[in-house]
């Protein structure tokens, strides 16, 4: 485990906050023990999943997952019982409901100071509403923590993970989603038009060009604060919108 000295060097080399690094390498060290509990109940999708298994250049909070199949009653006390063995202690609760199963973990991470605002809560959130529409990817990821060994899990393809961008910025206002549909867009990810229809069943919105512009209007507000908090220099929003519609013209 990591002293707050040796946590300083990897968050200046990661580009990150120390309290980023330490939430960082605790997503690193969850993502590690649930590698060794499941083979391929879930699926890692996301934010977090795009930094950690594709480079994605912003910090991410949660942990979201698809439920491909059920998984083990007693999954979550096994994992706190690692955190203990690795010399953090750990809590969770969880809620779940039709569509999803939320979890928070509650760690005793490197900076820990003994009060309940110095706990890290890693958010954990498993989507039961769909199955994966793709096959999965198993990626091996390398964490930049010495103390940590590389570990392999199923991840979303990217191009599944761009058309549920494409639900997410339908469908809420997060600047976050449009940041990371321009980090595929770069990548040359594909927008596959069956896909996103199929993510978008269930919703009262359209898969169009005016619906697309609209939606990054309503994000344009919240671009420089989010998007301030997750990355070190923020993009234009005006030159990130302009590249995103240019794509968009040959979606529909």
């Amino acid at each position: 485990m990591l002293n707050r000295n040796e946590l300083e060097k990897f968050a200046s080399m990661l580009g990150f906050t120390i309290w980023q690094a330490e939430r960082d390498y605790l997503q690193h060290l969850f993502l590690l023990f649930l590698s060794k509990k499941i083979s391929d109940e879930l699926v890692f999708k996301g934010g977090t999943a795009l930094q950690k298994a594709y480079g994605l250049n912003r910090f991410s909070i949660d942990l979201d997952f698809t439920e491909k199949s059920g998984l083990p009653e007693d999954l979550f006390e096994r994992i706190k019982a690692d955190f203990l063995n690795f010399g953090f202690k750990a809590d969770f609760s969880m809620e779940k409901n039709k569509n999803a199963f939320n979890a928070k973990l509650k760690v005793q991470g490197p900076l820990y100071k003994g009060a309940e605002n110095s706990l890290v809560v890693l958010r954990i959130e498993i989507s039961l509403r769909e199955k994966p529409l793709l096959k999965p990817e198993a990626r091996e990821i390398f964490p930049a923590y010495s103390d940590l060994q590389p570990y392999l899990i199923n991840v979303m393809p990217l191009e599944e993970m761009m058309a549920e961008k494409v639900l997410a910025m339908l469908t809420r206002e997060k600047a976050r989603d449009i940041f990371d549909m321009r980090f595929l867009l770069n990548k040359g990810v594909k927008t596959d038009n069956s896909l996103v229809k199929k993510k978008l069943l269930g919703y009262d919105i359209d898969f169009s060009y005016k619906n697309v512009a609209n939606a990054l209007k309503k994000a344009e507000k919240s671009w420089e604060p989010e998007m301030g908090q997750l990355v070190a220099s923020v993009p234009s929003f005006k030159a990130v919108e302009k590249e995103i519609l240019a794509k968009a013209k040959g979606w529909f």
